[in-house]
Order: structure tokens, then C-alpha cells, then sequence
């Protein structure tokens, strides 16, 4: 069975320069995007990877994956909904 989710959000230019203000100081100083779970109604911050390809993250509550891959097409938005 595959675990990955059922969308792909491509998103680019998001350098450790360009983080979230108050980014730094958690999970190393990487990068992350706010994200909202709707399967559970959380919101959460979810950390681009240490190879810096990818935020990746688990929901909460019900451990739902969640993995927005960095690319040449992306996005300067920094936060999401995960339906």
C-alpha cells in the first residue's frame, strides 16, 4: 500500500534566508510552513527536510503524512491546508 498522499504541492525559492520570521531555533534552524490539517482541525508547522527537498510532516492527531516538494515551480506562500 502506498503511504503517500493523494495531492503534490511543487513549492521553490524557500532558501534558510527566506524562512519564516522565528523560524530558526527548532528542529535545528530549518525552514517551515504552516499547515492545516483538516482531517483533524489542527494546525501545525511542518520542517523542510535536511536534504532541503522537501517539508515533510505527520498530522497530530492522526499521524496523516504530509510532504511538500521544494521545486523550480513552486510557490512564495507559507501556509497551507492539507484536505
Amino acid at each position: 500500500m502506498d503511504d503517500s498522499p493523494p495531492y503534490h504541492l511543487d513549492i521553490n525559492g524557500l532558501s534558510d534566508e527566506a524562512a519564516v520570521p522565528g523560524s530558526r531555533g527548532s528542529h535545528d534552524g530549518r525552514p517551515w510552513v504552516g499547515i492545516r490539517f483538516e482531517c483533524c482541525g489542527i494546525y501545525t508547522r511542518v520542517y523542510r527536510n535536511r536534504a532541503g527537498t522537501a517539508y515533510e510532516g505527520l498530522c497530530p492527531r492522526c499521524t496523516r503524512r504530509v510532504r511538500l516538494k521544494v521545486g523550480p515551480d513552486g510557490t512564495s506562500s507559507r501556509f497551507f491546508v492539507a484536505e
